[in-house]
């Protein structure tokens, strides 16, 4: 690769950015006249389809049997719309519940279990049903006690989710562990299963409902009946539990399906617009508005919604287009990147801009380095002196370069150095045949002109004709 030549495009951000700010107008207006046509064509659409389901009265030239079946599509519309709002609303607590129960974040095939079994025996069991009582009060404690609230709010969860991990059995004098001697004052056995995704946390839980239970004797032993409670035994062990697999697969199952109810409806909803005569079925939601919560942003029909999308995909494509036109472009926009992308040819200087701009793009071009605080007399003075500094020694130097040759010509006057003025080899070849006869050349580059292809081409032939290049000066 020549050393005059860089073939590798690289990109300054800065430069980039600085591009972009200069462009923000463009990219202001094309969004906010996207953003007015968008609004303006959903506000007559949102009109029309205002009229179209107000069905308490007929619309223009609308005869009976289509005022009956616009009636009826109508009323097909709302209920869809009532439907899906329900459904809406069933879906995020579905997404709500698989994302925090505690059950539905169980490993199936490596449930842990923590068990526990109570006997209770009666100090007078004559009493028809006090035995059954006993058992139900003890059995409703442990399932939906106060002490559940005070669990989930240390484990960080919800009572409901707790509960589900409790099941509690009974049974009435039914015992293999006492003799018939005092089995005829027993009451029965209460048999408690805890699941989790550890035995920690099943034995936490555990631990809370034997606290629970123990209290609720006190109770219980003065309101209800003398009794005895003991605990027969407490285990943990891990298993594979095919019913927690199967409530889970359901739940998740019951998510899938609301959602296709929510797919069905919408095309149905397609079909019914596309008989009514609106522009889509957004204008149902729009009009239909039962709980606007729960109503799908993408069925939202709102103008503003829709002008602001607008506003935004405007100025993104705007944006998008000077982006790619600045790395792909063939002319370079600014001296950065013209220097960045031939990083090995000299700067001698930057010429000010001469078209009218405002301010702000007067600031912009400082900042990218195509403008600065000198005047424009005095920057001209400053690239003359760099021109003569760097041609000191050589007696014919050559001004040529893909610029305009009148701007060419213009800079070469407005500089008062001695050099020749030549059009580009690829306008005048002829130029390229006395490059030979110079001690120097130096390229003059045009910006939102120049095409960096053929300053390429340039560099090449002016390497291989073996004179020397001075640098370049951009305009």
């Amino acid at each position: 690769m020549d050393s005059n030549t860089n073939q590798v495009v690289e990109i300054s951000l800065k430069d980039l950015f600085f591009v972009l700010l200069k462009n923000i107008w463009l990219i202001l207006i094309v969004g906010i006249v996207l953003a007015g046509g968008i609004f303006g064509y959903k506000k007559i659409a949102s009109a029309n389809a205002s009229n179209v389901l107000d069905i308490s009265k007929r619309l223009d030239s609308e005869t009976d049997a289509a005022y009956s079946e616009r009636v009826l599509n109508v009323s097909r519309v709302e209920d869809m719309i009532y439907s899906i709002d329900m459904i809406n609303g069933q879906i995020e607590n579905q997404r709500q519940y698989l994302s925090d129960s505690l059950l539905m974040q169980i490993d199936a095939t490596n449930e842990a279990v923590t068990t526990a079994q109570f006997l209770i025996t009666l100090d007078d069991n004559s009493t028809t049903g006090l035995d059954e009582a006993l058992l139900s009060y003890y059995k409703r404690d442990i399932s939906s006690g106060a002490y559940l609230d005070k669990l989930a709010e240390e484990l960080g969860t919800k009572r409901g989710y707790i509960i589900e991990l409790i099941t509690v059995g009974s049974e009435v004098s039914s015992f293999s562990v006492i003799d018939a001697e005092n089995a005829s004052g027993s009451a029965g056995t209460l048999a408690i299963v805890v699941i989790g995704p550890n035995t920690d946390f099943t034995e936490k839980i555990m631990d809370s409902i034997l606290n629970e239970v123990n209290s609720e004797y006190l109770i219980l032993n003065e309101s209800i009946a003398p009794h005895t409670i003991s605990l027969l035994g407490e285990q943990s062990h891990y298993q594979v539990d095919n019913t927690t697999r199967d409530i889970q697969y359901n739940a998740a199952n019951r998510f899938e399906v609301l959602q296709k109810q929510i797919t069905t409806y919408n095309e149905s909803l397609d079909e019914l617009a596309s008989k009514l005569g609106v522009s889509s079925k957004s204008d149902f939601f729009a009009y239909f508005s039962f709980n606007e919560d729960n109503v799908s942003d993408s069925t939202d029909g709102s103008p503003i919604k829709f002008a602001v999308i607008g506003f935004v995909l405007g100025a993104a494509a705007i944006a998008l287009i000077v982006v790619l036109k600045y790395i792909f472009g063939r002319k370079f926009s600014t001296q950065s990147k013209f220097f960045t992308r031939f990083s090995r040819v000299h700067m001698i200087g930057i010429a000010k801009p001469t078209n009218r701009r405002s301010a702000f793009e007067k600031f912009i071009d400082k900042r990218t380095g195509d403008d600065n605080e000198l005047s424009y007399e005095n920057n001209n003075k400053l690239i003359a002196a760099n021109v003569k500094n760097m041609t000191l020694g050589m007696d014919k130097v050559l001004f040529t370069g893909t610029a305009e040759i009148a701007k060419i010509k213009e800079l070469a006057t407005s500089l008062g150095v001695k050099v020749d003025v030549k059009d580009s080899f690829f306008v005048d070849p002829s130029t390229l045949e006395s490059i030979a006869e110079y001690d120097g050349i130096i390229l003059v580059e045009q910006r939102n002109y120049s095409d960096c292809k053929n300053v390429s081409k340039e560099l090449e032939l002016i390497a291989s004709a073996d004179t020397k290049l001075i640098g370049a000066i951009i305009i």
